[in-house]
This record gives structure tokens, C-alpha cells and sequence, in this order.
């Protein structure tokens, strides 16, 4: 099944080089993503890469087919199209791409995930005047890193964390 998704994957890109006049490279795609998304295309210093979820994958192997595979593809010619101008990630580039691909520019899926490996963060306890509330290690950290502060959206109290609390 990974074979055939890459041959689909290899072959939007190829699409888009054929039709569109642009060079393309053929990137990485790997079978490493945990969670509620389907698929990812990454660009950073480390370079591109597409990636998919392969437990989705195998739960709704042809709607991934359909959808997901072309999103992902979409996403890089978009991206690579632009060069160093910024867009939107699914904004009017991404979308024409995914029209001449022949598919609908959809954003979200609507998977049941029953059975399916979620990546749960780490979170932590900090309270207000009148609550409790958990906050994703994003966030301690954003505090910690003194970047941020967050308030409780009843009693508008700033949150704190139990100075004994353990990191």
C-alpha cells in the first residue's frame, strides 16, 4: 500500500511539472505521522518532506487516496511555485493547484479515529481564583520562557502554577 501511495504521490508531482512548466524535485514522503492529521508537507532548513499517517492510511486507505495525497502534493507545488513570495496555506495558489488536479481544495477531513494511535501532550496544572485548568506544554513553556501570560476567561485572573508543582 506505501508503494502505491508514493507512485500517486510521485505522480501529482510529475502532473504538476508536465502541466505547470515548473521543476520539481522529487522529495522525501514518509509514513511517520501520529495523531489526528492525515498528512504534512514540511519545508524548513532540513529541507521538504511529505509525510503521511499511516494508521489513517490503512483505516481509509482509497478516501486518502482521493484526497489526502493530492492535498500534500498541492501544498509543495504551491509552495515551490511561490518561491520565496508567502501564501496562505490553503489559500488561492493552493486551491487552483488542487482545481487542476482535479480535486476539491477540501481543508479538513472527518475521520472516526476509534483504534487509531492519538499523540496526546504533556500538560500541566495551573489554576485561578476560581478553576483549575490544564495547559498543554506549549503553553508552560511559553510561560516559563516568560513569552506569555494566560487568564481565565471567567474571572479574568492570571494562571498560576503551584510553586512546588514538579516540572
Amino acid at each position: 500500500m506505501q508503494n502505491e501511495v508514493i507512485q500517486l504521490t510521485h505522480h501529482y508531482i510529475d502532473l504538476a511539472v508536465s502541466t505547470l512548466g515548473l521543476r520539481l524535485e522529487k522529495i522525501p514522503i514518509r509514513f511517520d505521522i501520529k495523531g489526528k492529521c492525515s498528512g504534512m508537507y514540511r519545508s524548513n532548513t532540513r529541507g521538504k518532506v511529505i509525510r503521511y499517517n499511516p494508521y489513517i492510511f490503512a483505516k481509509y486507505y482509497e478516501d486518502n487516496l482521493r484526497n489526502t495525497v493530492p492535498h500534500e502534493v498541492a501544498h509543495y507545488v504551491a509552495h515551490s511555485a511561490a518561491g520565496k513570495k508567502r501564501i496562505k496555506p490553503h489559500g488561492k495558489e493552493w486551491q487552483s493547484i488542487m482545481h487542476h488536479f482535479g480535486c476539491k481544495p477540501t481543508v479538513t477531513s472527518n475521520y472516526d479515529l476509534s483504534g487509531i494511535p492519538i499523540k496526546r501532550q504533556q500538560t500541566f496544572l495551573y489554576h485561578c481564583r476560581c478553576n483549575q485548568h490544564l495547559l498543554t506544554i506549549t503553553r508552560h513553556k511559553k510561560i516559563i520562557q516568560q513569552k506569555t501570560e494566560y487568564f481565565c476567561r471567567k474571572c479574568k485572573a492570571k494562571l498560576t502554577r503551584d510553586q512546588n508543582a514538579p516540572e
